[in-house]
């Protein structure tokens, strides 16, 4: 049960990647970022779809590289020729997760609206820039930049 009152229901499903991204658990995203249960699976579904191919694209060159190095999936690939990749395949997911997560803040005072029960704290812009903000991070480590970029003009 979730803090609404509604059950909180975990869905098995795997949405399939391109094949060198991992595929992505609808149940792991809901378990990991406590999503409400008033949330339809169809749309956590159809914002991990977005979220994914978004963050695909923003990874595009890095997995050409590596698919120039002979890498053609990244969870079972050769560890000589990309070191720590399961820790490769969290950071995926959390860029994944957490910009998919980013959308359903934005999207949750569409989902259900009380005055008597709004909170703020599922809701508030802030929260769903941090999560972009998460995501971003992760992609950001996995092309082995830092977190900021200062350039001079």
């Amino acid at each position: 049960m979730s803090f609404s009152g509604k059950p909180a229901t975990v869905v098995e499903q795997t949405i399939e990647n391109n094949g060198f991204w991992p595929d992505l658990s609808l149940a792991e995203f809901q378990k990991a970022y406590r999503l409400p249960g008033e949330y339809l699976s169809e749309v956590l579904v159809t914002q991990l779809e977005l979220a994914m191919a978004e963050v695909n694209q923003d990874l595009r060159k890095l997995a050409n590289s590596w698919k120039s190095l002979g890498i053609t999936e990244v969870a079972t690939a050769d560890p000589l020729l990309l070191e720590e990749r399961a820790f490769k395949v969290k950071l995926y997911k959390r860029a994944v997760y957490c910009r998919a997560k980013a959308t359903a803040l934005t999207d949750y005072a569409t989902v259900t609206r009380r005055e008597v029960a709004e909170n703020t704290g599922k809701e508030a812009p802030e929260r769903a820039d941090q999560y972009l903000a998460f995501s971003q991070q992760a992609i950001r480590a996995l092309q082995g930049r830092s977190r900021i970029t200062v350039s001079l003009q």
